[in-house]
């Protein structure tokens, strides 16, 4: 059974935006459900937007919680900077504080 992902396959369209973040998380979401847990190779890209990692990755952190994201999500490949937006976005809305230009 197939649970490795590409973030290329799930998400074909540039990753900018919250309506493309939306829409991959809703993909991401379906896979969880057919896979139980999955794997997705964020391919070392730079080029994600802050609204873009909001929408398909910290809003899953959110709602599935920090331990459980954990269960049902392994990110591989994820260069520093996009780790980094990824934790100030989530620090931001776990401090209940407007993000900045998101």
């Amino acid at each position: 059974m197939m649970n490795f992902f590409k973030l290329s396959d799930i998400s074909k369209n540039t990753l900018v935006g919250r309506d493309v973040g939306k829409e991959t998380r809703g993909k991401i979401k379906s896979l969880i459900e057919q896979y139980s847990t999955i794997t997705i190779d964020m391919e070392n890209k730079a080029s994600l937007s802050p609204s873009f990692v909001d929408e398909a990755i910290v809003m899953l952190v959110l709602e599935y919680g920090k331990n459980n994201f954990s269960k049902y999500i392994k990110l591989i490949n994820i260069n520093n900077g996009t780790k980094s937006l990824m934790n100030a976005i989530l620090h931001d809305k776990l401090n209940n504080k407007k993000p900045n230009n998101y």
